[in-house]
């Protein structure tokens, strides 16, 4: 009897253990596809920042070098003066804090979006494991409830089989031989 209880209690490990190996990978596999997804997006993020970084640079030298141009159109001569040179570059600056403000908020959600997703499938995997532990603890209480009725059965002289009995209870528990 202590060996098909033994061997009971090593199938279900074996079970318990295959499907932990299951959750795991299961869990890695969605852990690195939402680090790619991440990861991708952040790059999608930063390389249309430095596009539009780059636009409002290439904006900033057309209206520099077109100024002079524009003032001359106007009938204003003399050269721009510090203000409106002073103005473009201020312009410039704003747009480009104004780019940066976006890209680290836009950074800031993406990172919340993956923690939130991480947390959900940490969630999952904790779940998955609570599940198996209760269903290993119910394998494990049948078997004890199995086992009550071969105890009660060997103290009535015969086991389940028809065999008499040969046992003793050592460290807690009985011992069949």
């Amino acid at each position: 009897m202590a060996d098909y209880r033994n061997q009971v209690l090593a199938q279900i490990k074996a079970a318990q253990e295959a499907e932990q190996r299951a959750r795991d990978d299961a869990y890695n596999k969605a852990a690195a596809a939402q680090k790619s997804a991440y990861d991708n997006n952040v790059n999608k993020l930063n390389g249309a920042t430095e596009d539009a970084l780059r636009e409002a640079y290439i904006n900033r030298m057309l209206s520099q070098r077109n100024l002079q141009q524009q003032l001359s159109a106007q009938g204003i001569s003399g050269g721009a003066s510090e203000t409106t040179q002073a103005s473009m570059l201020n312009n410039y600056e704003n747009s480009r804090n104004s780019l940066e403000k976006e890209r680290q908020q836009q950074l800031a959600n993406l990172m919340q979006t993956y923690q939130n997703n991480m947390a959900s499938l940490e969630q999952q995997r904790a779940s998955g494991q609570a599940a198996s532990l209760g269903q290993y603890q119910l394998a494990l209480s049948n078997l004890a409830a199995n086992n009550g009725v071969d105890l009660l059965s060997m103290v009535q002289g015969t086991t389940q089989s028809g065999a008499t009995p040969t046992a003793r209870y050592v460290n807690g528990e009985w011992v069949y031989y």
